[in-house]
C-alpha cells in the first residue's frame, strides 16, 4: 500500500514537470514566429531566460525552505501549476517586449516551485519503493518539450490560428492541477524535516552544482536557439526548424525512459560520462559538416547520448549529501540553475556579435571539456 502511495507521488511530480514544458515546447516552436511580430532581436531572449531564471532561482530557494514545509508537497505542486498555467498569456497575447519578458515572472515563479517539489517528492519516492525513478522523473522533461514541439509544429504546417493554441494551453494546465491534486501526496506522508537555515552547501554538492551550472548555461545554445538558428541562420522552413526541438527531445525522451535500465545494466559512469562525451565529440563533427538534416540527426545523436547527464549528477548529488532532501534539492536546482541565468544573456549578446551558430561551435567544444572533466569527478566520488 505504501508503495502505491509514493508511486502515485511520483506520477504527480511528473504530472506537474510535464505540463509547464509542454506549454514552454510550444512557446520555443513558436518563437521565430513571435520574434517576427515583436520585431524583436536576439539579445531579448536572452533577456527573457535571464528574468526566469533569476525567478526561479529565488522560488527554488523559497520551495525548499518555506513553501514546502509549510505547505506540503502536494500543495506546493499544485499553486507552482496554477501559477505557470497563465504564462501563455503574456507569452503570445502580449503587443509589447515589456509584456513578453513579463511572462518570464509568472513562468519562473511556477517553474522554481515544481521543480524543487517535485525533485524532492521524487527522491522520497526513490527511498521508499527502491526504485531508480530520476531518470523517469527526468524524461517528462524532455516528453513535455517534445509534445510541445510535434503540437506545434504541426499547428504551424495547418497554419491554424496560435492564438487559439495558446488559449487552450492555459485550459489545459488549469485541468492537470486535478490530477496533481489527487495523486500527490496527502500531508500525512510527507516526509518534510525542519528546516535548515542557510548555510554554504557541502563540497561535494557544491561540486556537482557546478556541472549543473555548466551544462544549463550552454544548453539553450543547442536547443532553445535552435529553431531561431536554422530559420534565421540556416534559412530553413519553420517546420524544419520546428523539427529541431522534436529531434532533440525525443531522443532525450527515449534515452530517458531506458535510463534506470542502463545504469543497472552498465553503471553512471558509462551512462553519465562516456556516452555524453561521445555524442558531444560526434555532433561537434556534424555541425563542422554544416548540413542542416545531418544537423538534425545530430541533434538526435545528441539528445540520445546526454539525456541522464542531469538525473545522474542529481542522484550522485543526493546520496552523497548530509542535508534534508528538500534543502539539499533546492540548493542543487539553486547552484544549477545560476547558468540558466548567465548563459542566455551571454549567448543573446556574442549572438549578435558574431552568431548562434559561432555558439553552437563554440559549446560544443566545452561540453567535450565538461564530459571529460566530470568522468575524473565521478571516478573520484563514486567506487563505480
Amino acid at each position: 500500500m505504501d508503495n502505491k502511495i509514493y508511486l502515485n507521488s511520483f506520477f504527480s511530480a511528473s504530472i506537474a514537470i510535464f505540463v509547464p514544458l509542454f506549454i514552454w515546447g510550444n512557446t520555443l516552436s513558436h518563437i521565430p514566429w513571435i520574434f517576427q511580430k515583436l520585431e524583436m532581436n536576439n539579445s531579448i531572449l536572452g533577456y527573457l531566460f535571464m528574468i526566469f531564471s533569476l525567478v526561479q532561482l529565488l522560488f527554488s530557494q523559497l520551495s525548499g525552505r518555506l513553501i514546502i514545509p509549510n505547505l506540503g508537497s502536494r500543495t506546493s505542486l499544485v499553486l507552482g501549476l496554477l501559477v505557470f498555467s497563465f504564462t501563455p498569456i503574456f507569452f503570445v497575447f502580449s503587443n509589447s517586449i515589456t509584456l513578453f519578458l513579463f511572462a518570464s515572472i509568472p513562468a519562473g515563479i511556477g517553474f522554481g516551485i515544481i521543480n524543487t517539489t517535485a525533485t524532492a517528492v521524487t527522491s522520497v519516492a526513490e527511498n521508499k519503493t527502491n526504485k531508480i525513478l530520476q531518470t523517469y522523473y527526468s524524461a517528462f522533461f524532455s516528453l513535455g518539450i517534445l509534445c510541445g514541439g510535434l503540437c506545434s509544429g504541426l499547428y504551424r504546417f495547418l497554419e491554424l490560428n496560435s492564438y487559439i493554441l495558446f488559449f487552450i494551453l492555459i485550459f489545459f494546465g488549469l485541468i492537470s492541477s486535478i490530477f496533481v491534486f489527487v495523486l500527490g501526496l496527502k500531508k500525512q506522508y510527507d516526509e518534510i524535516e525542519k528546516t535548515e537555515k542557510f548555510r554554504f552547501p557541502e563540497n561535494k554538492l557544491l561540486i556537482y552544482s557546478l556541472y549543473l551550472f555548466a551544462f544549463f548555461a550552454t544548453v539553450t545554445a543547442i536547443v532553445d536557439w535552435a529553431p531561431l538558428w536554422f530559420e534565421k541562420e540556416l534559412l530553413t522552413t519553420s517546420l524544419i526548424a520546428s523539427l529541431t526541438i522534436v529531434c532533440w527531445f525525443s531522443g532525450e525522451t527515449i534515452s530517458k525512459f531506458l535510463g534506470a535500465t542502463l545504469i543497472e545494466k552498465f553503471n553512471e559512469r558509462i551512462i553519465g560520462c562516456y556516452l555524453p562525451l561521445f555524442g558531444a565529440i560526434i555532433y561537434l563533427i556534424i555541425v563542422l559538416f554544416g548540413n542542416y538534416y545531418f544537423i538534425l540527426a545530430g541533434l538526435f545523436i545528441l539528445g540520445v547520448t546526454t539525456a541522464n547527464f542531469v538525473p545522474i549528477i542529481v542522484r550522485l548529488a543526493l546520496k552523497s549529501t548530509s542535508e534534508n532532501v528538500n534543502t539539499a534539492s533546492a540548493n542543487l536546482i539553486t547552484l544549477g540553475f545560476l547558468g540558466f541565468l548567465l548563459g542566455p544573456a551571454i549567448i543573446g549578446y556574442t549572438s549578435e556579435i558574431y552568431s548562434i551558430h559561432f555558439n553552437v561551435i563554440a559549446i560544443s567544444f566545452l561540453w567535450i571539456f565538461i564530459f571529460s572533466t566530470f568522468i575524473i569527478i565521478v571516478r573520484n566520488f563514486t567506487k563505480l
